[in-house]
């Protein structure tokens, strides 16, 4: 090969080279950036935990209240105001993030279609899902 040939295949190659490093680099630039699942499970379990184990009088919680209310009676407040003390507190914990909140066969608050759904927790009647949409 004469020394022209040679420098060619070489700028030839640096070509091919800078071409599969900027494919390479756009693939990652062209992702969109997604919170962590493992985050966002993690921050809808200790939702759904805090938010049941808030005392609302004496002896009852948020938990104990819902059972309650699953069995036709209640102790400290009222079924209806339990589900908009529930909303208050969740929203005030999530700062303008879409959930949902469900707990058979009691309240159902669906706001998301993408969502992290938190592992569920049973109650004597039923369960309690909390789910934080994805952004």
């Amino acid at each position: 090969m004469k020394k022209g040939q040679i420098e060619t295949m070489g700028l030839v190659i640096i070509v091919i080279l800078l071409v599969l490093i900027a494919i390479f680099s756009l693939s990652f630039l062209i992702k969109p950036e997604q919170e962590n699942e493992d985050i966002l499970k993690l921050k809808a379990n200790s939702l759904r935990s805090s938010i049941l184990k808030i005392t609302l009088c004496e002896d009852v919680n948020v938990k104990d209240e819902i059972e309650n209310c699953l069995d036709g009676y209640y102790q400290c407040i009222n079924c209806d105001e339990l589900k908009t003390e529930i909303i208050k507190m969740i929203e005030g914990s999530l700062e303008n993030e879409m959930y949902d909140f469900i707990v058979d066969g009691f309240m159902e608050r669906k706001n998301c279609g993408s969502k992290v759904t938190a592992v569920s927790q049973e109650l004597r009647n039923g369960n309690v899902e909390v789910a934080i949409c994805r952004g």
